[in-house]
């Protein structure tokens, strides 16, 4: 902010560095024609301008203050570039709208999303993923990865079989209806349901498909609202069932 003078007063004689027995500069009075320009155009009544002449022209904003305030402006760039790093890629929070991941996740809630450990790994079968829906990438889907790259999935009779294995899957809402395959997961992709098998558009649907790497976000580590369900989101170990 640009320093500022206070302006002297009208009908004085203002003086350069004159002292006062308090050693401020101080204005003496005299004839308004005799006033330079800068008390005339002050604009300043006589009584307010006997207080600041007492005080002498000084700076309205000392160098402590205004080099408090630069400090105050540089720590909040630098917040918002930390911030925006991190989001970018590191970490994120997301909002579950919907049910179709139910009893495992449960609308309204929110999530903290890590984006940074699929740079170091690939998806797991059994990971929360959040991606973007090929159908509209400015959507967001969040689901459970159960089939990667080279695996065969069919779904029939109500369950999941994977690679010829049918799968217990004790986080699920209902048995998975309806059928879909046999089909191997191409490269670079991956089969995902939600965990509310009847209520979720996922992998089984042409809109959804299989999923490519270049779509995931990043995993689902941690629900933290509300309070009551927070929670580091478990990776179930899938049981095989005995055909």
């Amino acid at each position: 902010m640009k320093s500022e003078l206070i302006p002297e007063e009208p009908d004085l004689k203002c003086e350069d560095s004159k002292a006062g027995d308090n050693g401020v500069d101080r204005c003496e009075g005299t004839d308004e024609t005799s006033c330079p320009e800068t008390c005339l155009a002050s604009g300043i009544g006589p009584e307010d301008q006997g207080v600041m002449a007492e005080a002498g022209a000084r700076c309205i904003l000392s160098p402590e203050i205004k080099a408090e305030i630069i400090e105050y402006i540089q720590a909040f760039a630098v917040a918002i570039v930390l911030a925006a790093f991190i989001i970018t890629f590191i970490a994120q929070t997301f909002v579950v709208e919907g049910s179709s991941m139910e009893p495992s996740l449960h609308n309204r809630e929110r999530l903290i999303v890590n984006k940074l450990v699929y740079r170091f790994r690939k998806p797991n079968r059994g990971d929360v993923v959040v991606f973007r829906y090929p159908a509209n990438p400015k959507r967001r889907f969040i689901k459970r990865v159960i089939g990667i790259p080279g695996d065969e999935v069919e779904v029939r009779d109500g369950f999941v079989i994977l690679n010829g294995i049918t799968l217990d899957e004790d986080y699920t809402m209902d048995l998975t209806y309806g059928y879909f395959g046999p089909k191997q997961v191409p490269d670079g992709h991956y089969f995902v349901l939600g965990d509310n098998r009847n209520n979720s558009d996922d992998s089984r649907y042409p809109d959804v498909g299989f999923v490519p790497m270049a779509n995931i976000v990043g995993k689902a580590g941690i629900v933290w609202w509300p309070p009551r369900r927070m929670s580091i989101i478990r990776n179930p170990l899938a049981r095989l069932m005995t055909p």
